[in-house]
């Protein structure tokens, strides 16, 4: 089953273009790994996917539903959370931890 699909993706800060045509797609059971040096545009790549950036152009397909025909879950994580929410300080395990409370509940030991 096809997750996402990207279809010639775009985007530039200002006039600086920075991706340019990107087309790739991630099936169910693949694991991905995403690789380049510092300012390869990275991170610009996922947050456009995710749509956290809005591409100069081209498409984003994200499934609704994955392959047990169950709402589709994804979570980002950004590099340095302090520029995600300053006001949210957390250890790893913590960080970790509050993302278990869908499988096993809110009153549940983890």
């Amino acid at each position: 089953m096809r997750y996402i699909t990207v279809e010639g993706l775009s985007f530039q800060y200002d006039a600086e273009p920075v991706l340019d045509n990107i087309h790739y797609h991630l099936d169910s059971g693949e694991f991905v790994t995403l690789t380049g040096e510092n300012g390869a545009a990275k991170s610009t790549l996922i947050k456009a996917t995710l749509g956290i950036l809005k591409p100069k152009k081209g498409t984003v397909t994200i499934s609704e539903t994955n392959k047990d025909g169950k709402k589709l879950r994804m979570a980002y994580l950004p590099q340095q959370i302090a520029s995600f929410n300053a006001g949210f300080p957390s250890t790893v395990y913590e960080f970790v931890k509050s993302g278990r409370y869908p499988c096993k509940g809110w009153f549940r030991r983890l």
